[in-house]
């Protein structure tokens, strides 16, 4: 039994309960339970996936040796173990993943990595659908059986207040699905760009609950993982801080990233972004900068894609597309006189 109790203890060193670290591992709580159960038996990680494993451990902060330690033989978490397990090589592959993928324009395999550990512990861990599905978010659940305020809910709790108020629990699931995306994004190998205003909110979201990604934090979930200091030679956002701060200077480096970029802006999220500082707030539903269009495309961006797309036609095309909307409009203007 001397596993069980070991994964017991250390559950409640961190102050957790076992709803609690099935969440963070990202599991049903059946799940974890079976996890907890089995720890006794020296076969009991053989019955679970490599992705599963490497949430057990997230949940309980320690490394794929200390966890096999935890459940095998009740010891202490150690790093001295050079025993490779299904969970080494899932977390070795996933940094390999990393690195191919972000190499510093604009993001790096650690800020990746950090902003998918942050979504991938939340209530709405990535899932192989994209859709949000109860056994993985507990605290949503009990929000949703009124068990609990949505203030208790890890990341939409951080919506603006005026948001709080007006929106129904589907528009919740979707906004959490968005946050999703993030992490299935990230975990593709690609930058999830803002298809709408939603996006921005939720990437400022994970960006804001995300700790700056330093040497040696990521390591024993991600070995390998390139930190900005391997990529550029020196940190960026600790060697040459504009403002003194370097959570902010990370945080707007990634921004620039997930959230608006010079080339793609969203003019209502920088100013829905004022009116919340300013304790302001959009109440009517028609108004396009209400939580009931965020969902909807941003015009600004079809827009350029519109433009640019035009711009790669052959000439004669354009003048023939030209030609066609000239004529239009003299239809809707005829029309109009008669």
């Amino acid at each position: 039994m001397a596993g069980i109790e070991s994964i017991r203890a250390r559950r409640a060193e961190l102050n957790l309960t076992q709803q609690d670290a099935a969440k963070r591992a990202g599991t049903s709580l059946a799940t974890w339970r079976r996890f907890e159960n089995a720890a006794s038996s020296k076969v009991a990680l053989e019955g679970f996936r490599a992705e599963t494993l490497q949430g057990f451990a997230r949940a309980l902060k320690v490394n794929s040796t200390g966890l096999h330690e935890l459940v095998t033989q009740g010891t202490e978490p150690s790093t001295g173990s050079n025993r490779t397990t299904a969970i080494d090589l899932e977390a070795e592959r996933a940094a390999r993943d990393f690195n191919r993928a972000f190499t510093g324009a604009p993001l790096t395999a650690a800020d990746a990595a950090a902003l998918h550990l942050t979504v991938a512990s939340s209530g709405f861990p990535p899932t192989v659908d994209g859709r949000y599905h109860p056994e993985t978010s507990y605290d949503f659940e009990a929000y949703l059986r009124s068990e609990s305020s949505i203030r208790e809910v890890d990341l939409l709790c951080d919506l603006p207040d005026f948001v709080l108020t007006q929106v129904n629990n589907y528009w919740l699931i979707r906004m959490g699905e968005r946050i999703m995306r993030i992490g299935i994004e990230l975990e593709e190998g690609r930058i999830p760009k803002p298809q709408c205003l939603a996006d921005r909110f939720a990437a400022s979201i994970v960006i804001s609950n995300t700790d700056v990604p330093e040497p040696g934090d990521l390591d024993d979930f991600y070995p390998g993982i390139q930190y900005a200091s391997d990529v550029y030679g020196y940190d960026p956002d600790t060697d040459f801080p504009e403002d003194g701060s370097i959570d902010y200077e990370w945080m707007d480096r990634v921004a620039g990233a997930l959230v608006c970029t010079e080339e793609d802006d969203e003019p209502r999220y920088t100013e829905l972004i004022l009116m919340n500082a300013y304790g302001q707030g959009v109440y009517d539903p028609t108004d396009p900068r209400h939580p009931l269009h965020w969902f909807d495309i941003d015009a600004n961006r079809e827009r350029c894609k519109e433009e640019i797309a035009t711009l790669y036609l052959p000439e004669a095309e354009q003048r023939a597309r030209t030609a066609q909307a000239m004529q239009r409009l003299s239809n809707l203007f005829g029309h109009r006189e008669e």
